[in-house]
């Protein structure tokens, strides 16, 4: 187990980016309520303040979830590259030599890379967003304070427990969710000759262009666009009494509708989707065949 968690902390030396990236995030974000005008705006009369206090509070973690939503992009790109580049770049610069005349199996090397991508790129995304919650929040509260206006509830330990949780299940979704795309995309890493971006983005553009063309269906890009926003589509709020698309008129009717959403449901029938755990199943047999093709094909460029 010391020995797998080595070869982890291995890859998060040497690409900076999984720990830079949601560092610059936050700062970006801190930088951009420093200089904007923060204002909590008005809703037919009501001011933000005459809102509900458990109102407020929905609306609150509504901003910190926006917040966690903007850190896990974020991820989600860096974590792609890192996927695509994770296998590919030991037999680019041969260095895949190396490791191999290490007592070191592929399993171990192709795992502990899986986990990387898969598991601690989530967390990470998960901890910064919690580190942004707080840094932006109590940065608002404080430039509002100061400007004389409603502070708000931003630092109230509901407000931040429920932005944590809010992390806390983003991180797991996407540890489940994306562990199929993260085992293609290493699939790719370990057997395209070169370019292994374009490898494993245009054979999906092609077969979706090619079904649209030839049969007029668009299976496949159900499919693609399930599988990368699934996970969101599943757990966003598209309305309280099921999304009926109505519209919502100020902050009042937004914190009462959000107040209205099943949210343990929503995070229930998630994980009780057989798409779920189909796709954790996909997930390993496409780690099996990473493996075989790295042992079959480690030397080649």
């Amino acid at each position: 187990m010391s020995r797998f968690l080595w070869l982890i902390r291995r890859e998060m030396w040497e690409h900076k980016a999984i720990w830079i990236a949601p560092a610059i995030v936050i700062a970006c974000l801190f930088v951009l309520l420093l200089v904007s005008r923060a204002h909590l705006g008005y809703d037919v009369g009501m001011s933000f303040e005459d809102i509900p206090r458990d109102g407020q509070i929905r609306l609150h973690l509504l901003a910190y979830s926006i917040v966690t939503m903007i850190i896990f992009l974020v991820m989600g790109i860096v974590g792609f590259f890192y996927c695509i580049d994770s296998l590919y770049a030991d037999r680019a610069d041969r260095s895949v030599l190396f490791w191999k005349s290490l007592p070191l199996s592929d399993a171990e090397t192709v795992l502990s890379k899986f986990a990387t991508g898969a598991v601690v790129v989530p967390l990470v995304a998960a901890a910064g967003s919690v580190v942004a919650e707080v840094a932006v929040g109590g940065g608002l509260m404080a430039k509002l304070a100061v400007s004389g206006e409603y502070a708000g509830l931003w630092l109230h330990p509901q407000a931040l427990l429920g932005g944590a949780l809010a992390a806390i299940i983003c991180c797991v979704t996407a540890i489940l969710w994306y562990a199929p795309l993260v085992a293609y995309l290493m699939l790719v890493s370990a057997w395209a000759p070169r370019a292994p971006f374009l490898w494993a983005v245009l054979p999906p553009i092609a077969a979706m262009v090619l079904e649209t063309v030839v049969m007029q269906t668009s299976y496949v890009r159900d499919f693609v666009a399930g599988r990368l926003l699934g996970a969101y589509e599943a757990l966003a709020t598209r309305g309280a009494n099921g999304g009926t698309g109505e519209e919502v008129n100020g902050l009042a009717a937004l914190a009462e509708r959000l107040g209205k959403v099943d949210w343990a449901g929503r995070v229930a029938h998630f994980f009780a989707s057989p798409d779920l755990w189909l796709g954790v199943v996909a997930a390993g047999l496409l780690l099996a065949a990473a493996m075989w093709v790295r042992r079959y094909r480690g030397e080649n460029s």
